[in-house]
């Protein structure tokens, strides 16, 4: 029967992260076992806010379904999260383990961030002579950082060398640029230059070499340098990086094998780490074994980080441009069919099923909210390279049925999609950690959660443009076109008349008697009889066509037609008029004068011009309507 193990991540340490998956596949690659990894970055915004939104992912576990259970609880590092899972894990009675951090209840595995480290820095002491030493870490809250500085700061003392505070350094971010940054302004002043530089890892330990690089400062001859992960540059730079390899790969295979054994007990264990002695330290094991091979791994990895940059850019680009969802959609199907490098052959992008009124809502800002729901849907569904429909699932489902194969095990990717506290919805991929390599799933996941975003807004403002440019073109009084509706709207529904080969239809109406209305009854009627002749008006004609108030008591349609001239209109303007004065009892007869003009799309006229032709044709009826009464 096939099991199914939960691996809950947090990928800023994506190397520690991929080896321990790979351990944990290897370890189940002949069991018949699908591993769930739901994965998530925790970050703060632009604005300075902590923003752990993504661990909303975890919220997607039943526990009870799962086997076994596996926390990366010190790359997690959120206690108010894990304990909420440490609650529903041990309320669920499945094997769990947490790693490099003590959950109540829980089994943990400790990587040895301590042993490795303290050989390293006593090696640097009594093999090469070093007195003076220098310290880059980063926060003590992380349990790894914590423990290695604990190893740098007793090999320190074993060997009767003092630690001084100012020569231990911490950074926010153990980041290259942010340490071949700090080097670089530390180093160029030579007093500052130690005999040892310590680095809790290595992407601190190459920022410093590329610094001491650029300072002409000589590592080792100058400057030892030490790290900490054994990453793949680590190997491939000259003079290659002393480190200490951590074991993560042995660590994942260990723990899945702790939770399927349905231990009966809580157990606490250690994966030993192992130094690596090389060039920076002043070791003679040659830097790079294979020039070429190590070459081709740094263009690889250079060609991976432009290739997914222009990915991400393509994403972006079709949110930008789509004037609608549907459109949207559609690109998007389109895109993800023919470019999927990164997402996997066998992919889905899930929002929440309230996915499209949420692309049109019209709020400034998204509320909190932090639930999948009870149903999801795949706005896009690649199966083995190919589109399928997007259907809805449950959210207890996590993926699709026909993603599942009966007789072999798989891994699935999970990760959410948001935008500041709104949760969209989530990611899936199967036997693809492809997003988790370097931060491509950070950067995947907060650009489509932000493009989203973004389309939302421009939406919003369109509609309100749109409700904007309605009331800025609407008489108050009359409900029709006032003569801003002229410029904007009429004309340009005249020139689309002439484009699609249509007549344009011209009234003009004009209220017979308005002076003596106003004079004699008062300017209330005056109103009156303003809003009853254009209701007649804007009730008789099509409501396509373009009604505006031209003057005072003077009111213009812009109408299209094949092959009709008008005349029946202006007959049934008058009897709706007729049929609306006919119950008002109103103290004066209320009538107006019509006349109607068209325009063949041929015609060289413009609209004002037009409406000059109407306008006399109208005047014709009224004088003749004065010498009648």
């Amino acid at each position: 029967m096939k099991k199914k193990i939960a691996l809950l991540s947090c990928g800023w340490a994506h190397n520690f992260v991929m080896d321990f998956i790979n351990g944990v596949k290897n370890a189940v690659k002949d069991s018949n076992t699908d591993i769930y990894v739901f994965n998530c970055y925790n970050f703060t915004e632009y604005s300075g806010f902590p923003n752990a939104t993504g661990f909303s992912i975890y919220s997607l576990i039943n526990y009870e379904e799962y086997d076994g259970i596996i926390i990366l609880g010190d790359l997690i590092a959120n206690p108010r999260i894990l304990e909420k899972e440490r609650l529903r894990i041990i309320a669920s009675k499945k094997p769990a383990i947490c790693i490099n951090c003590n959950l109540k209840q829980i089994s943990c595995l400790r990587l040895d961030n301590y042993s490795g480290f303290y050989e390293v820095i006593s090696h640097l002491i009594t093999k090469h002579n070093v007195k003076k030493f220098e310290y880059i870490g980063g926060s003590a809250n992380f349990f790894d950082n914590a423990e290695r500085y604990k190893a740098y700061r007793t090999a320190l003392t074993d060997n009767n060398i003092k630690v001084e505070l100012e020569k231990v350094h911490s950074l926010p971010l153990l980041t290259f640029s942010d340490s071949h940054q700090f080097v670089k302004e530390l180093f160029s002043n030579p007093e500052n230059i130690p005999e040892a530089l310590v680095c809790a890892t290595d992407y601190v330990a190459l920022g410093a070499l590329m610094a001491c690089d650029e300072l002409k400062i000589k590592v080792p001859e100058r400057v030892k340098i030490v790290g900490f992960d054994d990453i793949l540059f680590s190997s491939n730079v000259s003079p290659a990086i002393t480190t200490v390899r951590n074991n993560a790969e042995a660590a994942g295979s260990e723990a899945v094998k702790f939770v399927l054994s349905n231990p009966t007990e809580i157990k606490n264990f250690k994966i030993s780490n192992t130094p690596i002695y090389r060039e920076s330290c002043g070791c003679n094991e040659p830097s790079i074994k294979d020039t070429t091979l190590s070459s081709l791994n740094i263009l690889n990895n250079i060609n991976k980080t432009k290739s997914f940059s222009f990915q991400m850019q393509n994403i972006e680009e079709i949110f930008s441009e789509a004037a609608d969802v549907f459109t949207l959609l559609t690109n998007l199907e389109l895109f993800f069919q023919k470019s999927h490098v990164y997402e996997g052959k066998d992919f889905c992008i899930f929002l929440k099923s309230d996915w499209s009124s949420v692309f049109v809502n019209s709020s400034e800002n998204l509320p909190l909210n932090l639930s999948y729901g009870n149903q999801v849907q795949a706005i896009i569904s690649i199966q083995n390279n190919q589109k399928y429909p997007r259907e809805i699932i449950s959210t207890k489902d996590l993926v699709p049925k026909k993603m599942i194969e009966a007789e072999k095990g798989s891994v699935f990717l999970l990760m959410p999609i948001f935008h500041h506290s709104y949760v969209h919805g989530y990611f899936v991929s199967k036997n693809d950690l492809s997003l988790v390599d370097e931060h491509f799933g950070y950067q995947w996941t907060h650009s489509f959660g932000n493009s989203i975003e973004r389309f939302r807004k421009r939406n919003m403002y369109k509609l309100m443009s749109h409700e904007y440019l309605k009331l800025s073109v609407k008489d108050a009084l009359s409900g029709m076109m006032n003569r801003v509706g002229m410029e904007r709207i009429a004309k340009p529904f005249y020139a689309q008349n002439k484009k699609n080969g249509l007549t344009t239809v011209l009234f003009f109406v004009d209220i017979n008697s308005m002076k003596t209305i106003n004079d004699k009854f008062g300017h209330l009627h005056g109103d009156l009889a303003v809003k009853t002749i254009a209701q007649a008006v804007i009730d008789t004609v099509p409501r396509n066509w373009v009604c505006v108030r031209y003057g005072g008591d003077e009111f213009l349609v812009v109408g299209n037609s094949k092959n009709y001239n008008g005349e029946d209109y202006c007959t049934a303007i008058q009897q709706t008029l007729a049929k609306k004065t006919a119950n008002m009892k109103l103290p004066y007869n209320l009538s107006a004068s019509v006349g109607t003009y068209s325009v063949p799309p041929s015609s060289p006229l413009t609209l004002e011009e037009a409406v000059e032709k109407v306008d006399e044709i109208m005047y014709e009826k009224k004088q003749a309507f004065h010498r009648e009464h």
